[in-house]
């Protein structure tokens, strides 16, 4: 029963992509870019036509010439490598990469956790995008001769270096730039809007990752990002796992003014009924005042370009009267 339990939240903590992902620490340096902003570090060298970088698991990824047939490992780097115009190069995704809607049209390799490696090698790609989840496949793919990129992000900075470092790799440079102002410029709008709410004002918000055992964001979580670039607090914002396990006096004891869930296939309805049953919960702001919401989770849990999508939904969610 304990290994079962285990399983079933390690599968729902990877499947917001978020395991793993110290390795930004290789990417970032504080020093030389403020938050936001694109950060270069190891900028990649063309020798002879061959691009050297080091990609977010630390390591030199060399690269031959401009990669024309990709496979992407995960649903989030499939979006990255959608939203920068790479969509006619992908050749294989997963299982659950599930948009754009063109990525369903592609190959499938097998599960992000479980990729075929003989599937991988019969499309014959010159590149893959993997993640700190494929450490073992890495090396194998890598004996047969592929170039392996891997890219993960657990925060915003980060997520804007994968997409500079696949924009460069792949020759769409320009792609990457756009894409990125793009980002910055629509999150700045909704901050320049929550900004003017009053500190005192901001609402408290609760976060429910799952529900049995229930599970929200922690500090590292990138929804605990998400929810701040909104203008709101993540009632467990203070807790240092990214995805805490905690209980329902728990949170009601923290008075949540609005919960979020994610809304999994039509399951909303239920999921709001089987709350208000829950200890103490007939006293929370957010279920007195009906203020509990289901959002997009894909766009909330992959570390991607549509997590601008998530700031706008959330920041109309918690402040409507200003948006």
């Amino acid at each position: 029963m304990k290994k079962s339990l285990f399983v079933v939240m390690a599968v729902i903590v990877f499947c917001f992509l978020l395991i793993g992902c110290e390795s930004g620490e290789e990417i970032v340096e504080p020093d030389e870019a403020p938050e936001e902003e694109v950060v270069e570090n190891d900028t990649p060298v063309e020798i002879d036509g061959t691009v050297v970088v080091t990609d977010q698991m630390g390591r030199e990824v060399v690269i031959t010439g401009v990669p024309q047939r990709i496979i992407s490992l995960s649903p989030s780097n499939t979006e990255v490598a959608f939203a920068l115009d790479l969509g006619d190069r992908i050749v294989g995704v997963t299982e659950y990469c599930n948009y754009p809607p063109e990525a369903m049209e592609k190959d499938i390799v097998g599960g992000f956790a479980t990729p075929s490696i003989e599937k991988i090698v019969e499309l014959e790609p010159d590149l893959i995008l993997a993640s700190t989840l494929h450490e073992e496949e890495v090396p194998r793919l890598e004996e047969l001769g592929i170039a392996v990129l891997v890219i993960e992000s657990s925060n915003l900075v980060e997520l804007y270096t994968s997409m500079s470092l696949v924009a460069e790799v792949t020759g769409v440079i320009a792609n990457g730039e756009a894409l990125i102002a793009s980002m910055q410029e629509r999150i700045a709008e909704v901050e320049s809007v929550v900004n003017t709410v009053d500190p005192e004002d901001r609402v408290n918000v609760y976060y429910e990752v799952y529900s049995d055992p229930l599970m929200s964001a922690g500090k590292g979580a990138f929804i605990n990002e998400i929810i701040s670039l909104a203008g709101g607090i993540n009632i467990f914002g203070d807790l240092e796992e990214n995805y805490p396990q905690v209980s329902a006096e728990y949170v009601a004891e923290r008075q949540p003014d609005i919960i979020l869930f994610p809304d999994y296939h039509g399951t909303a309805d239920f999921v709001v009924e089987g709350m208000t049953d829950r200890p103490g919960w007939e006293s929370v702001p957010a279920v007195i005042n009906s203020r509990v919401y289901a959002i997009s989770d894909d766009a909330f849990a992959r570390p991607g370009p549509r997590v601008v999508d998530a700031v706008e939904e959330a920041a109309r969610i918690f402040y409507p009267d200003l948006f």
